[in-house]
């Protein structure tokens, strides 16, 4: 059985940040795109699954890391794989590198499966998903970073309430969203000097249309972390590791 979906991309318009390259937020739209057409090949992606086992994908914990930033108008290859099995868990590794074989985005996830009335775990037999595929090598063999975030309210730099479009099916805010928001708790004239080299975040508690979301930033010099909140209720920790910023202005 075919373990893998790979897929050629252009670097249009949709995955180019300010600096006409690939950012962390447009990465993320690319690896939840792969992700969920890596599911659709088996038949068990989540609105198909949502309607015929109640049940839906959760990203629990995603681990990014850039060799080389995709640049503006770029062909590469995508490739996602899984590398771990368990009862209640399915470990991911997306690679995008150029269609050459240099590796510029190297990616794993954790993803569980939810029921969609009660939010419980559900085991992975409880879904088609064809637990008896091989797993291949990581490409990202790193463990996701597990983080204890407690930002208090000196460190609040951003407030957000969630509207129709940072929502998707489940009428939850969209994990692209999450990270879309992360960037903006700086301005641009950071970013136009630092670029994120590596990214964790963990996906704690969901978010719904209309809520305030509170975002909360610790910031060093080549590192920081941003928690989101809403009130004392941890929704996302992230981390990431910072470099030079990539540009081709």
């Amino acid at each position: 059985m075919k373990n893998y979906y790979e897929k050629e991309q252009l670097i249009n318009s949709t995955f180019a940040d300010r600096a006409c390259v690939m950012g962390v937020y447009q990465a993320t739209l690319l690896i939840q795109d792969a992700m969920t057409e890596f599911f659709h090949q088996y038949g068990c992606d989540a609105v198909r699954l949502s309607k015929s086992h109640n049940v839906v994908w959760a990203v629990a914990r995603t681990k990014i890391r850039f060799d080389r930033h995709p640049f503006w108008m770029e062909r590469v290859r995508v490739r996602a794989f899984p590398v771990k099995l368990t009862p209640i868990a399915v470990h991911l590794n997306v690679l995008v590198e150029t269609l050459e074989g240099e590796p510029l985005i190297r990616c794993r996830q954790e993803l569980c499966a939810i029921d969609v009335a009660d939010h419980s775990l559900r085991r992975v037999d409880s879904t088609p998903f064809p637990l008896d595929m091989g797993v291949s090598d990581p490409v990202l063999p790193d463990p996701c970073r597990r983080m204890k975030l407690d930002l208090g309210e000196e460190k609040k730099v951003l407030s957000h309430t969630v509207r129709t479009t940072d929502t998707d099916m489940n009428h939850h805010t969209n994990n692209a969203a999450y990270i879309r928001l992360v960037c903006d708790c700086l301005p641009s004239d950071f970013w136009d000097r630092k670029q994120i080299r590596e990214f964790d975040v963990q996906y704690v508690n969901e978010s719904v249309e209309g809520e305030t979301l509170d975002a909360y930033l610790d910031l060093e010099e080549d590192a920081g972390a941003v928690q989101m909140k809403r009130g004392d209720k941890t929704l996302i920790k992230s981390y990431f590791l910072l470099g030079p910023a990539v540009s081709l202005l």
